[in-house]
């Protein structure tokens, strides 16, 4: 047997040197590991626990926090992504119509637009917010509130349900109930009226209240897949009913009787034309031979240009000054406004009663009035970093335009 190599001070020294490198590394190797560990801990504590309470805007003292903005952008993206995929599969099928594909691609290139623009979809998110607020607020001053009953019923609606009967058609032969009822409330609620009404389709099955439910959840779970929460989805609710409640208390403040005028006119690109047009309007040339010849409006023209009878704030200001100077029968012009040129006659001039359409239209813009000065007089703050804030858009699958 041949004798074991004896181990000189010279190996033995090199053996520590070697075992005390490798601690060292060991030793640095941990330490890395504890750092990312760290970091990431750090990262998702400051997302998931620091940030989501802290302001991204400061209303009158109200505070919007960061996890409301982020819950509220998740589920703008949501349906921006829903709507993508819809004209996605639109598009699949149009076929070789040139006019419905350019319609849908159009629309699809625009929902494209804005989820791949996280920073513009971020601004249009916050400042919703900050009206909400703002509505909410003055909501309260009036004695308006919404209490989650109203948004539980708010959903219910939503989802075509109500306690009264009704029934959703069922294509499957085996009785398997469809995910969401076919009908609108309106249409469920007529159905259920009528005890003799026939389902619609081989089959029919009642819908429930444990249907309306389990329809629900798969709608929040299909929710939550893509990172939003049910509590997103009532806090825009409960914006929405504070909005639509509010802005019914505005129809007090709008009369019914309110001055208006009848105009026609021809709209043309150029002062020169008009002018023109003009002095042949006034020297009796025909009028609606003039409108049809040379008009740009396409919406008007066929009828002579006839705008019909329109109150204060439906036309842009410098052809609603000019109208309502004009007196009954007078040509007037040439006027400009951001559409071009144009000259106007003045058929009628009084006060009358509003349509239903034109009431509410009154009713809308009187509340947008109300928004817009309440926003320029609110104290609002802003807080820089909201930008950084957003969350990233969802990626999305091959478009099929």
């Amino acid at each position: 047997m041949s004798a074991r190599p004896s181990l000189t001070p010279k190996h033995i020294a090199r053996a520590d040197r070697e075992q005390t490198l490798r601690n060292r590394i060991l030793a640095g190797a941990g330490l890395t590991l504890a750092l990312v560990i760290g970091l990431l801990a750090y990262g998702w504590i400051q997302v998931n626990v620091i940030q989501p309470p802290q302001p991204v805007a400061i209303v009158s003292g109200q505070e919007i926090s960061t996890g409301a903005f982020r819950e509220r952008v998740k589920l703008v993206q949501y349906n921006l992504q829903s709507q993508y995929s819809s004209l996605n599969s639109i598009l699949a099928v149009v076929g070789d119509d040139a006019q419905a594909r350019s319609t849908y691609q159009s629309q699809l290139n625009n929902v494209t637009q804005q989820l791949g623009s996280p920073l513009f979809v971020g601004s249009s998110v916050l400042d919703g917010l900050i009206q909400e607020v703002l509505v909410e607020q003055e909501a309260n001053r009036r004695g308006i509130s919404v209490t989650e009953e109203d948004i539980d019923l708010a959903i219910e609606q939503n989802f075509g349900f109500s306690e009264r009967p009704t029934v959703v058609a069922s294509a499957s032969p085996s009785g398997t109930t469809l995910s969401e009822p076919s009908a609108s409330p309106s249409e469920s609620s007529s159905a259920a009226s009528d005890s003799t009404a026939t389902p619609v389709g081989p089959s029919a099955t009642p819908y429930t209240r444990e249907l309306f439910e389990r329809n629900y959840q798969a709608f929040v779970t299909n929710l939550g897949s893509f990172g939003v929460t049910e509590s997103a989805v009532r806090s825009e609710l409960r914006a929405q009913l504070y909005r639509e409640r509010l802005s019914k208390t505005f129809e007090a403040e709008v009369p019914r009787i309110q001055e208006q005028v009848w105009a026609r006119h021809i709209l043309v690109a150029d002062e020169s034309l008009a002018a023109d047009l003009l002095a042949q309007a006034q020297s009796g040339a025909d009028w609606e031979t003039l409108a049809l010849e040379n008009s740009t409006d396409e919406g008007s023209k066929a009828q002579g240009g006839d705008l019909g009878w329109f109150g204060r704030g439906r036309m842009v200001e410098p052809f609603e000054k000019a109208a309502f100077a004009g007196q009954v029968g007078e040509i007037v012009g040439p006027v400009q406004s951001d559409f071009g040129w144009h000259i106007i006659e003045i058929l009628g001039h009084e006060d009358r009663e509003l349509s239903d359409a034109d009431f509410r239209s009154a009713v809308a813009q009187a509340f947008d009035e109300w928004l817009n000065g309440s926003r320029d007089a609110a104290e609002v703050t802003i807080r820089d970093y909201w930008t950084e804030r957003v969350p990233s858009p969802p990626v999305l699958p091959r478009s099929q335009g």
